[in-house]
Formats: C-alpha cells, sequence, structure tokens
C-alpha cells in the first residue's frame, strides 16, 4: 500500500489490486468508501481505473474496422465484458513522493489485439484529489479506447447529489442501453436526489455538465465531482440497501464501440498507433 498525505487529507493506494484507492480520508471523515482491511476484490475499494474502455461491451463481442473481436466475460456470471483491463491488472510504482505517485502497466495484445500503456497520477492539493488516467497506443493499428474513473461513495442518511444533464439512455435488464429519453426521471439531479431514497440505478447519463455536488452533512462536508471537458457522460451506479453508490466520469456510453450512432453520440473514440488519450477526475472537498 502507498499512502500518500496533504494537509487533512490522506490517500491509501493499491498498486497490485487493479490501481485502485483503498481509502481517502479528510480529518479522519471517509471521502470514499473505505476497503476493508486486507481487502482482495478490487470491487470492494474505493475507486478503480477503467481502461482501456468504460462500462460494457454486449456480450463481449466486438466489432471495429470490419473486424470481429471476442473479449472474455470478466464480470463472473455478467453477460457483457466490463470496464476493460486496469481494474483487473496489477500496476507498476513509477514514483512517489508525499502527496504525489504515479503508476503504470504495459499490455501486450491478447484477445485485446492492441498494444498499449496506461498510466495514473494521483496528486494530494489542499482542496482535495486529482487523479489522471491516461493511455497510449503502441501498436501500429488504430484502437477503440474509452477511458473512466470509478469512485465508490458513501451513502449516508442526508447523502444528496446535485447536478446538471441532459439526457438519460434506459436499460435492459442487463444494464444495455435501449432508448434515450430528455431529462433525468428516473432521479432529479437537477434537483438533488437523496441517495438513500432513491431507486436502483445503473444509467448513464447524457450532456452531463461537471461538476457535481455531493453534499454529506452527516460527515459535516461537500464533495465537488469534476472531471475533463472529454468525460461527457456521467453513470451512476445506485445499489439498493447497500450503504455506497458510484458517480462515474467516462468518455463514452456502454458499448459505445458497437453503437451505430455518430460518435458525437456515442463518445466512441479510435487512437491513431503512437497516439494518447487523457482525462482527469478532481475531487473537491469543504467544510459545511
Amino acid at each position: 500500500m502507498i499512502t500518500l498525505k496533504e494537509g487533512g487529507f490522506e490517500l491509501d493506494i493499491l498498486p497490485e489490486l487493479g490501481g485502485s484507492v483503498a481509502r481517502f480520508v479528510c480529518e479522519g471523515r471517509n471521502i470514499l468508501r473505505p476497503a476493508p482491511h486486507g481487502v482482495a476484490n478490487v470491487l470492494e475499494t474505493s475507486a478503480f481505473p477503467l481502461v482501456p474502455f468504460a462500462n460494457r461491451i454486449e456480450n463481449g463481442l466486438m466489432h471495429f474496422e470490419g473486424k470481429e473481436y471476442r473479449l472474455p466475460l470478466n464480470f463472473g456470471s455478467h453477460p457483457h465484458a466490463l470496464h476493460g483491463h486496469g481494474w483487473q491488472t496489477a500496476w507498476r510504482v513509477d514514483s512517489v513522493s508525499r502527496d504525489r505517485a504515479t503508476l503504470a502497466f504495459e499490455h501486450a495484445p491478447d484477445e485485446w489485439p492492441w498494444s498499449y500503456a496506461a498510466e495514473q497520477v494521483f496528486s494530494l492539493g489542499k482542496d482535495g484529489l486529482k487523479v489522471r488516467l491516461s493511455v497510449r497506443s503502441r501498436d501500429a493499428k488504430a484502437m477503440p479506447v474509452s477511458l473512466g474513473l470509478h469512485p465508490y461513495i458513501p451513502k449516508l442518511a442526508g447523502t444528496r447529489v446535485r447536478t446538471a444533464v441532459e439526457g438519460m439512455w434506459e436499460a435492459d435488464s442487463t444494464m444495455m442501453p435501449t432508448k434515450h429519453i430528455k431529462g433525468s426521471p428516473l432521479v432529479d439531479l437537477a434537483k438533488g436526489v437523496l441517495v438513500a431514497k432513491a431507486p436502483f440505478v445503473d444509467n448513464t447519463f447524457t450532456g452531463w455538465s461537471a461538476p457535481a455536488r455531493i453534499e454529506q452533512p452527516d460527515l459535516g462536508l461537500t464533495v465537488t465531482l469534476e472531471a475533463s471537458p472529454e468525460c461527457r457522460f456521467f453513470h451512476m451506479f445506485i445499489p439498493v440497501g447497500e450503504n455506497y453508490f458510484c458517480t462515474e466520469p467516462v468518455t463514452a456510453m456502454p458499448n459505445a464501440v458497437n453503437r451505430p450512432e455518430a460518435a458525437s453520440v456515442t463518445g466512441a473514440r479510435v487512437l491513431s498507433p503512437g497516439a494518447g488519450f487523457a482525462i482527469e477526475m478532481r475531487l473537491g472537498v469543504r467544510k459545511q
């Protein structure tokens, strides 16, 4: 484990467990859901990276530039490939200081037949945390890509989320998008959704205008989640009966590489040989 410190902030990072975050606190108060002691399952951590694709690829079957690729189904009995490789890969520690750490890994071609390198840079400042996630092609062929970050937020009695979106993708029982609708009728993000009272949500919201304001009156804190302009999509996961929820800034909708709509709609992106792509997520914290 790597621990960074700055002011009242502390960040624990687990390089070998998917380059994940185990704990992010402000003066002892949990900004992200803390991982249990000795955690071995990345899904029990505080946050992890989504690279080289975010969210789902339907049935693990990807069509790209006239070819078909079969990806491993990597999420138990779930029928779709999920979240890429980074969360299931050990990351190398490239540098560490008191308030900053850089992790990296290289992917050799396999069922995902492209070579690439990924990097995360964690930086603590006086106002909170910045995470920069990047990917660079090391292949001679063009490669599809999308990026995102997957933080887990404590769901407390008074937790409320406010942000601006233009629309939402409805989804089927496997959380594959089916129909785009205007607004956010499932949860009222404009007025602020009281997360503890929200229905089950596992949907992508479009036209996201950062920031997302996460009010935590039980902790006496407000968290502001911001991201790079490329993160036009805001995926929310609110499981019923759990003590957490997720607010994920992502650059594309689920299954973007296979969708018939234009890239301007889906967020689908292609890396040319040697090219790179990066996003940044910022978690600002202030006392109420």
